[in-house]
This record gives C-alpha cells, sequence and structure tokens, in this order.
C-alpha cells in the first residue's frame, strides 16, 4: 500500500491546482443556419471538458469557464461547431445542419439519441479507446477494459489447453455467457470454444481480442440486465462496441512490451484510415493490425515452477522419492544426460501466438433520408499453448525410444474469425427505419505436434490433426423508432423483429489423435439348445495401462461429430417517456421463440427522477433468459488435468450422449434471471461527475459441470463404465443445470476533467465495484442423491463465488501539457479463493482451498510528442513488480515443483511488464 501513496499524491496535486481558479461567463444563441431559428437543446462545451450546459427554448446558453480557449457546440442533426474563446463575452453561433441526420449516436441502454449517460435510467459506462491507446500500457481490448471498468472483469483460462487461446470477459461477477456484446449495435457471434477452468468453465464467451483495438471510437458497458431490449444472454448487461467514423487521416501506432526476465515479447501494430465516399457524409474506415506473443517463462523468481520430483525414475507420475529411486540417481541421470531441471519447466501463463485482424466500417447516403451501412471483418491467430512437460519416467504417458527425456506437448489453436454486417437506414414519415443482416463465424481448429499416442507404441505419429469445431450466427433484423415531442415531454417509441439462425459444427480428427491402441475384443462361449458352442461379443477392454490419444488433447472421434442448428424469432416494444422535464419513465418487453426451447417473455422498467438540476435518483427491474449454447449440448472431448501433482485422463460428455442419459443427468434447460438495480447520478459542480448504484441478480438453473464421477466406481450405470473404456479415461464429468445463485453488489464511479491556466488539461477517474455471490439451490438429479457432492463440488462452487476478486478499485489520473501527456493509475483487485481438488473419492472428494490476498497494481505512462503528428510513450504495467501470494501445496501432496505466484486477480499474472509505443497521426 505504501507505493501505492505517491499515486494518491499525484492526484491530490491535480486538485490541488485548480481551486484558485479564476471563473468567468460566457453568453450567446444558437440559431440554425438554414432558417435562423433557435435550436434549443444544444451542448455546448469547453475543449478538453466533458461538461456544459445545453441551450433553452429560446436557444440561448450560458456557460461558466475557468480555463480555455475553445467552445464546441454540437447538436444531433447538425454539424458540430468550434468557437475561439479569446477574451469574449458574447459568442452566437449559426450550426449547418448535417448531410445526413440517419447516422445519430444511441447510447446503450436506450433508443433515445438524445440521451447521456448520466440522464440514462441505466447506469452506462462510456470507454475513450482512443485515448487510452495512446497511454495505456495495455493493448487488447479486455485488458484496456479490465483496468478501467469497475464491472468487467477478464482473464485466460485457468484450465489451458484450447481455453488459452481467448480471454474470456465477464461482467458483475456472472458467467461469461451471461453478457451480450454488440458492434455498432448490433449483435455479435460468440466464440466456438468452450472454457475450462477459470471464469467460463464449460461455458462459450466472446473473443473481444479478435477484434483490433485501432478500429474501435468507444465502448459503451451498460451495466444492467437487458434481455428485453436486445435479446436473451444479456443477464448481466451488453457491451456495445463503436467503430471509427474518421476521414483522411492515416493513424499508425506500434507498441512492444516484454516481461522482468526478458521473456514474454509482445508486439502489437495498428494501422487506420479512412476516405470519404461521395460529397454527402458516407465514409469507408479500415484498420489492419498486427501482434506478436513470444513464450513466457514461469512468473516469479527464477526457481518459480522449478521440477523437483523424479524425472527418470519408473512410475514417476505416481510416487515420490524412496529409498530405491533415489534423488542422488535421478540427478546424476539428469546430469549424465547434458541437463538441468530447468529442461523440465512449464511456459508462464500466457501462450505463444500471432494474430492478424482486418476490420472495416463503411456508410454511403443512397439519397436523401436513405443510407447503406456494412461493416465487419476477419482475425487469424495461431495460438499455441503448451502443457505440463510429460517426463521421461512417466511411463504410461512417454515412449522413451522416442522421447528418452520426454517432451513437452504443444496445442496449436488455429482460429479463424469472420463476420459481416449489411444494412440500411431510412426515415420513412418520421420513423426511423433500420434493416440489418449480419453474418459470423468463429472456427477453431486444433493441431497437437511434439506429442505421442502412447498406446500405439512407436507406430505413432509425433503431430496430429485433433481436429475442428466451428459456430456461426446469423441475424436478420427490421427495426422502427421515432420521437414524439408533443406526448407530454417527449415520448420515445422502439420496436421491431429479429430472425437469428445458429449453427454448430464438430469435425472429427485422424485416428490416431484419439485411438486406445491396447483395446482388444472380449468373447464368451454359450451353447445353443441343441448343445452347439458358438462365441458371443463381451465388449471392450484395454490390455495395459499406457495413455490413449494424442497427448495434452486427445482428438475428437467421428462418434462426436455434430452438425446441428436452431433458429430464434424475436419481437420487441421498447418506450421511453419524458412524463415531466424531470422524470423519465422506460419500459421494454420482448417475446422469443427458440425452435428447441420454445417461447419466452421478458420484460423490462426503469426510471428516472432529477432531484435537481445537478442530482438524479434512478432504479429499474428487468427478467433475464438464457438457452444453453449449442456447443454445450454436443461438445464433447478427452484431456489431462492433475490432482494432486499426479496426472489424470478424464472425459467430457455432451448432454445427448448415452453415459448421460444412463446416469440421470436431466437434459439442459434455460437459466432465467431477475435483476434489480437502484442508484443515483450527480454533477455537483462543473466537470464533475458521479454514480452510484446498487444491484441484485438472481439467476436459476445455471448450467455448469457436475464433478468428476470416477471409473473406480461400480455402481455407474454400463454406458458411463463403456464410456470409460472406450476413451481410455478415468474420470467423467458432464454438463447440468446444477445451481442458481444470487449476486448482490454496488458500483462507484466518478470523474473530473479540468484545465490550467497554462493551457494544460488533467482529468482524474475513480471507480469501484464490490459484489458478493452466493449459492442458493443446487439441483441434484432424483436417484443420484448419493453423489450430491459430485453433481455440484467444491471447486465448481468457488468458480462462481470467489475465484474473481469481490472487491475492485480504481484510480486514475492524466496529465497533458503542450507535447507532454502522463498517465498514473492504480487498481486494487481483492482476494480470491482457490479450491484444488486432490481426488474423486466417493462420495465427496477431497479438496485443498487457499485465499490469495488483495493486491495494488501500479501503471506509468509518459508520452512526447516528437513532432505534431509522431509522439513516442514509454511506461510500465504492474510498476512495483507485484506478484500477489505464492501457492501452498496441500499438506501431504505429491510436490512435484516449486510454488510460484497463484493468485490471478488481474486476470494475468506477469510481473513487471515495461513498454514502448511509437504513434503517428498524419
Amino acid at each position: 500500500m505504501k507505493k501505492i501513496i505517491p499515486v494518491l499524491l499525484f492526484f491530490s496535486f491535480f486538485y490541488g491546482q485548480n481551486l484558485y481558479a479564476q471563473r468567468r461567463i460566457i453568453k450567446g444563441v444558437v440559431t440554425s443556419a438554414d432558417d435562423n431559428l433557435p435550436i434549443p437543446g444544444v451542448s455546448v462545451r469547453v475543449k478538453g471538458l466533458d461538461d456544459g450546459p445545453a441551450t433553452k427554448e429560446d436557444g440561448s446558453y450560458q456557460v461558466t469557464i475557468k480555463n480555455g480557449r475553445i467552445l464546441i457546440f454540437s447538436y444531433i442533426g447538425y454539424e458540430t461547431q468550434e468557437a475561439e474563446i479569446d477574451g469574449k463575452e458574447v459568442i452566437n453561433i449559426s450550426l449547418k445542419p448535417s448531410s445526413s441526420s440517419l447516422s445519430e449516436v444511441n447510447i446503450v441502454g436506450s433508443n433515445n439519441a438524445n440521451r447521456t449517460k448520466l440522464t440514462s435510467a441505466n447506469p452506462v459506462d462510456i470507454i475513450d479507446i482512443k485515448a487510452l491507446q495512446e497511454s495505456a500500457p495495455q493493448v487488447t481490448v479486455t485488458q484496456l477494459l479490465q483496468y478501467v471498468s469497475p464491472s468487467f472483469h477478464s482473464s485466460v483460462s485457468g484450465g489451458g489447453d484450447a481455453a488459452s487461446a481467448t480471454s474470456t470477459a465477464q461482467l458483475r461477477g456472472l458467467g461469461v455467457d451471461q453478457l451480450l456484446v454488440l458492434i455498432n449495435g448490433k449483435r455479435r457471434h460468440k466464440s466456438s470454444n468452450i472454457s475450462w477452468g477459470g471464469l467460463g468453465n464449460g461455458a462459450t464467451g466472446y473473443d473481444l481480442n479478435s477484434i483490433p483495438t485501432g478500429s474501435i471510437e468507444r465502448i459503451e458497458i451498460l451495466r444492467d440486465g437487458a434481455a428485453a431490449q436486445y435479446g436473451s444472454d444479456a443477464i448481466a448487461g451488453v457491451i456495445n462496441i463503436v467503430l471509427k467514423k474518421s476521414t483522411d487521416q492515416l493513424s499508425l501506432s506500434s507498441t512492444a512490451s516484454a516481461r522482468r526476465r526478458g521473456d514474454g515479447l509482445t508486439t502489437r501494430t495498428s494501422s487506420n484510415y479512412g476516405v470519404k465516399l461521395g460529397n454527402k457524409g458516407g465514409f469507408l474506415n479500415v484498420t489492419g493490425e498486427f501482434a506478436t506473443q513470444a513464450v513466457s517463462l514461469p512468473v516469479g523468481n527464477d526457481d518459480a515452477g522449478l521440477y523437483i520430483g523424479p524425472a527418470y525414475g519408473g512410475g514417476a507420475n505416481t510416487r515420490g522419492f524412496d529409498q530405491i529411486y533415489t534423488k542422488e540417481i535421478d540427478d546424476a541421470i539428469i546430469a549424465s544426460r547434458g541437463i538441468d531441471r530447468h529442461y523440465f519447466d512449464q511456459r508462464g501463463s500466457t501462450n505463444k501466438a500471432i494474430d492478424g485482424l482486418l476490420f472495416f466500417n463503411a456508410s454511403v447516403p443512397l439519397k436523401e433520408d436513405v443510407e447503406l451501412y456494412s461493416f465487419g471483418g476477419i482475425s487469424h491467430r495461431n495460438s499455441q499453448f503448451t502443457a505440463v512437460y510429460r517426463l521421461p519416467g512417466w511411463t504410461e504417458r512417454n515412449n522413451t525410444f522416442i522421447y528418452p527425456d520426454g517432451f513437452l506437448p504443444a496445442m496449436d489453436n488455429i482460429i479463424s474469425d469472420k463476420s459481416f454486417a449489411l444494412g440500411v437506414k431510412a426515415k420513412v414519415k418520421d420513423w426511423k427505419v433500420d434493416i440489418s443482416n449480419v453474418y459470423g463465424i468463429n472456427d477453431f481448429g486444433n493441431v497437437i505436434s511434439n506429442s505421442l499416442n502412447a498406446s500405439l507404441g512407436q507406430r505413432t505419429p509425433r503431430k496430429f490433426d485433433a481436429g475442428s469445431y466451428n459456430a456461426s450466427q446469423n441475424t436478420t433484423s427490421l427495426d422502427f423508432s421515432r420521437y414524439f415531442e408533443k406526448v407530454l415531454k417527449g415520448l420515445n417509441v422502439a420496436f421491431g423483429g429479429q430472425y437469428r439462425v445458429e449453427s454448430y459444427q464438430i469435425i472429427a480428427g485422424e485416428e490416431a489423435s484419439y485411438s486406445k491402441g491396447d483395446l482388444r475384443a472380449i468373447y464368451g462361449v454359450d451353447t445353443t439348445a441343441g448343445g452347439i458352442p458358438y462365441t458371443t461379443s463381451l465388449g471392450l477392454t484395454p490390455l495395459n495401462g499406457l495413455s490413449p490419444g494424442s497427448q495434452i488433447h486427445a482428438g475428437f472421434r467421428p462418434s462426436n461429430e455434430v452438425n446441428v442448428n436452431r433458429s430464434i424469432s424475436a419481437g420487441y416494444l421498447d418506450l421511453e417517456l419524458n412524463v415531466t422535464s424531470k422524470w423519465l419513465l422506460s419500459g421494454a418487453v420482448r417475446v422469443e421463440n427458440y425452435s428447441d426451447f420454445g417461447s419466452v417473455f421478458t420484460y423490462k422498467g426503469a426510471t428516472r427522477y432529477s432531484v435537481t438540476d445537478w442530482l438524479g435518483v434512478r432504479g429499474s427491474i428487468n427478467t433475464g433468459f438464457r438457452a444453453p449454447d449449442l456447443a454445450q449440448f454436443y461438445y464433447t472431448e478427452t484431456s489431462t488435468t492433475f490432482q494432486n501433482g499426479v496426472a489424470i485422463d478424464q472425459v467430457t460428455a455432451n448432454n445427448v450422449n448415452p453415459a448421460t442419459k444412463a446416469l440421470g443427468i436431466p437434459e439442459l434447460k434455460a437459466e432465467r434471471s431477475k435483476g434489480y438495480t437502484a442508484g443515483l447520478t450527480a454533477s455537483p459542480i462543473p466537470n464533475v461527475e458521479l454514480t452510484v448504484d446498487a444491484y441484485q441478480i438472481d439467476i436459476k438453473d445455471r448450467v455448469g459441470n457436475t464433478g468428476r464421477f470416477s471409473a473406480t466406481d461400480t455402481n455407474l450405470p454400463a454406458d458411463v463404465r463403456a464410456l470409460f473404456v472406450q476413451t481410455g479415461t478415468i474420470q467423467a464429468k458432464f454438463f447440468y443445470n446444477s445451481f442458481s445463485t444470487s449476486t448482490k453488489g454496488i458500483e462507484l464511479t466518478g470523474s473530473y476533467k479540468f484545465l490550467f491556466n497554462n493551457g494544460a488539461n488533467a482529468t482524474f477517474l475513480a471507480s469501484a465495484n464490490f459484489l458478493d455471490t452466493k449459492l442458493t439451490k443446487v439441483n441434484t438429479p432424483k436417484g443420484l442423491e448419493a453423489y450430491r457432492y459430485i453433481i455440484f463440488d467444491e471447486s465448481e462452487k468457488a468458480r462462481v463465488t470467489n475465484n474473481i476478486p469481490s472487491k475492485k478499485i480504481t484510480l486514475q489520473g492524466t496529465y497533458n501539457l503542450d507535447k507532454f501527456n502522463f498517465l498514473v493509475r492504480a487498481v486494487y483487485f481483492g482476494s480470491v479463493t482457490s479450491v484444488s481438488q486432490l481426488n474423486a473419492n466417493f462420495p465427496k472428494p477431497d479438496y485443498y482451498y487457499q485465499v490469495f490476498s488483495p493486491i495494488w497494481i501500479a501503471d506509468i505512462s509518459a508520452g512526447y510528442r516528437i513532432t505534431p503528428t509522431i509522439q513516442a510513450t514509454v511506461g510500465a504495467n504492474n510498476l512495483f513488480n507485484v506478484l500477489g501470494d505464492y501457492s501452498i501445496p496441500a499438506p501431504g501432496s505429491n510436490i512435484t515443483r516449486n510454488p510460484g505466484p497463484g493468485g490471478t486477480q488481474a486476470g494475468t499474472n506477469t510481473g513487471i511488464q515495461p513498454f514502448v509505443r511509437l504513434s503517428a497521426k498524419f
């Protein structure tokens, strides 16, 4: 905490410098250049600040300023205009109508284009990505949001494998599949990958990092349930990514960063350029981005993660050193091979990766009040995950004729993500009409290298095609909206319909990637009624204990292949009424019909009341609905996990597997939610904004993974035992609506922008989220009461209640003067609890718990504008190299590696990461 004090003093210095600035008043009238009539509602603000008054009914305004050189006048449907103050006391402005009034910007959570984040009935964050790109150490979308939004959390999956290729995202501590992502207000498709471990165990989320940061104008985060407004999944809230529209400007940026030990070099280079299409406001904005991530070493001290157990001794996977095979013998063998124990190190917390991304955003006015628009892009990522080193003494997993010193298996995920949107906006008899179609597909290929299938002996390949899977979504929407000025103080009406088709496909890998080479048929002998003997098939049995399939991740079998789809149709009505000039009422209803779930009705009501000009209170109630993703119905995988230091092969069976049905796991059903918020907004002095919102979200029948059923359990049905034999695994888990939760919390945001007499400007931002998630019910299937501690185990309970920080506080200050700009930031991540399963004992497995202490992460950067168009920036993420608590091995456990930092409250654990950035605008 002592290291954070200088950061807080930095903020205090800014505030103190501004207390004694002189104030003065500027007045004027804003009229239309077309007819010279006054325009009410025009925003008037000092350049460099966000806050300002709006013109009155007669077009007049009065603004109080302390410092500043330029006033900005902006209003929907008119071109923004700037005016130099230059000692003037009266400034009259004549605004020109814009060439197109169809591209009005709606803040997410409202269909009213005149709404702002403080006048909204819902809590909304509006994040200027362009400013963060210049000064923040982070470069990806998820990490940028992780350090500025109070309720956003992201991390790389702790389960490794394919999940480590994506950074999942969540809001308010809920699941990665309980939020909705939009681009330019249109529904985005999800990743096809099921995440294991971490935030998204058994869920598919959004791959926000498939969108280039250089293409983004701003990001809006609606921190409130909005299923009735935008569709299912929006239980925790909505993230709307707004793409750039700028023209005639080339923006370039290149960033490089590394870790303390010089490893994990990360680079990201972005270019953005826009051109005008015609002379009526049309544009085409294109962004290209290229990024690399080098191999990273284990975080912590140089010996963190060092292998200390038996390496070459037989049965090293199941026993430690003993009187027969001692450490001295093992060390002698290691030395004779010309290596040391670091040879068996694992990689660190990030994958080796290469990313290429290309995005566009375009609009063309076809004629007056008709506009054609389109956006989309393609991204390609090759992400390589390396698992736990397979030691030479792991006789059931290694073949020393092929790998005499063991091997480090690698999994390459080749991820292709494509999207394309096309739509038309028009104005028909005062109604705005928007018809659009958005298509997106995410494809995940799995290639295993430097590996083997131990059960095939020396006939095994070393590289495997383990199969692939993909998910697509096609959404067609028709939306209408209109603002009625004369209904009380204004009524906005929006309604429309949507038709969506979702698909999911699994393609099998090559036979060697999944086969168990030592399976043999068992035959019995029986006789006919006439006494003639004959043979009968009794199934299959393994002849040895050699591990099947490609090590690290077994391939998909032909029996795993699926190609399925479903359709969803929806209709909605959204009303927003200004009952008085101070009282806002809004409500939305939505009906959706799923081809596999039937119909569902959701609603939302919200209100805001202005107690004074600077203080407002607001609240909302909403219901939500989330149908399980197709992947949760049909995904099956075989992988390796480690329990108490011992490698365990396990299978995840999908919801339609015969073993699932034989066990008595019911068919998946939809999750349903009810949410409540209450809060206030305030702007007590100019350029200060404060919001406080309390919330509660109750969710019934959440989909998760069961605990692990063991092959040693003789009471399991025959189909389940056959699943173990077929896949060569000894543990199995299943998808199930296993639990219900209640999440309560409070969010706070604050900002203060001000100008100095010397022309400098500064911004102070503060935000916090405090949440608590409780388990309210566990659903144990009838007939499986004896397995209640396995149906919903302790590790799954910890995942949804204690695996992310329950407290998060962000303090950030920026300062800009002439050619210099500075950023200082401190983020507090609260404690988390880790739960490790030690075995699969029946009826209740044993677990080990560790609480990881809270941490403060500090960032700093300094930028210098070398020329009017070129800027250089240097700084560091995690300036004080805060790593958090080291893992403590469970008492009596099979300790094979030196402990390293185990908490990942900040989403990743990389230690100090200096960076350098060069950016230019032409």
